[in-house]
């Protein structure tokens, strides 16, 4: 199947709009060089405190980062190319701020880079999708971890491929793809 232009804009509005239900949506985002389609940026917090906010015993943190990046074919330096993204540039600038630690009461940060690419990668390229991992702990974890996704979808198949860290994300490309050609 030729996925058209047309289709492919489809595709990306859809996907972001199912986003945006959750996430902060940026379109034309760049960082460390490279030109995302959009960053998509999620945050949540837990507490638990006695009778008032004040008095709050503990608190967690968590983030979600996405980078959608347009391929046409993904390729095995692309995917060396994310990781290097994501440790130079994702997690020192989004989830530390320019600073050595995360902010106080971190407990982790998700990073995911999801292509959206027009053809079919080799089996090789696929293969080292799903085998991909980052990690990073940030004062053995006191001030959290920060994990790496990596999601890939074939426009011309609407079949995702994902890390295992990211599994559930190829279903849910996979939805949105079939949601967008009806």
């Amino acid at each position: 199947m030729l996925v058209t232009m047309m289709e492919k804009n489809k595709y990306i509005e859809k996907l972001l709009i199912e986003y945006s239900k959750s996430f902060d949506i940026t379109r034309d985002y760049e960082i460390g060089g490279v030109r995302s389609l959009a960053y998509g940026f999620y945050s949540t917090v837990s507490e638990k405190y006695v009778l008032s906010p004040k008095a709050n015993l503990w608190s967690i943190h968590g983030f979600e980062h996405v980078l959608f990046l347009d391929k046409d074919k993904l390729t095995l330096k692309d995917i060396e190319d994310a990781r290097l993204l994501m440790s130079e540039h994702m997690a020192p600038e989004l989830v530390c701020k320019g600073n050595k630690y995360p902010e106080k009461d971190h407990m982790y940060s998700y990073v995911t880079v999801a292509f959206i690419c027009d053809n079919s990668p080799d089996a090789a390229v696929a293969e080292a999708v799903r085998k991909f991992r980052f990690e990073k702990n940030y004062l053995m974890t006191i001030r959290g971890h920060v994990e790496g996704h990596m999601v890939m979808i074939d426009l011309s198949t609407g079949k995702a491929v994902a890390c295992k860290a990211a599994k559930h994300l190829s279903d849910y490309y996979e939805k949105v793809f079939n949601s967008s050609i009806d």
